[in-house]
């Protein structure tokens, strides 16, 4: 016997689905910003190195804190992505029942 959803499941369902959007948003937008930074500090240590204004181990240390900030900026995204797509697989095994 198929199960009918009326309009208020209907309903919680779908914002159910939109908060889990705007998260997944929410970890694209720390993911892209930490991506930028690694990117400028990456930038910053070559330039700096090339015209000799900075010397080998200042140029280590800005790489290694551009890495930092790019693990930073991913694993909240890995965490997030994970979560919603427990969420979803759960709304969608809940509807087929």
């Amino acid at each position: 016997m198929k199960k009918t959803l009326s309009n208020i499941e209907k309903e919680i369902i779908e914002v159910e689905v939109e908060k889990s959007r705007l998260n997944r948003e929410k970890a694209m937008l720390v993911l892209n910003k930490s991506l930028f930074i690694y990117f400028c500090f990456l930038f910053v240590a070559v330039i700096g190195f090339i015209n000799a204004y900075i010397s080998k181990n200042m140029l280590n240390v800005l790489i290694v804190v551009g890495l930092l900030a790019l693990i930073i900026g991913t694993v909240p995204y890995v965490r997030t992505m994970k979560a919603e797509e427990k969420k979803l697989d759960d709304i969608i095994r809940g509807l087929k029942r």
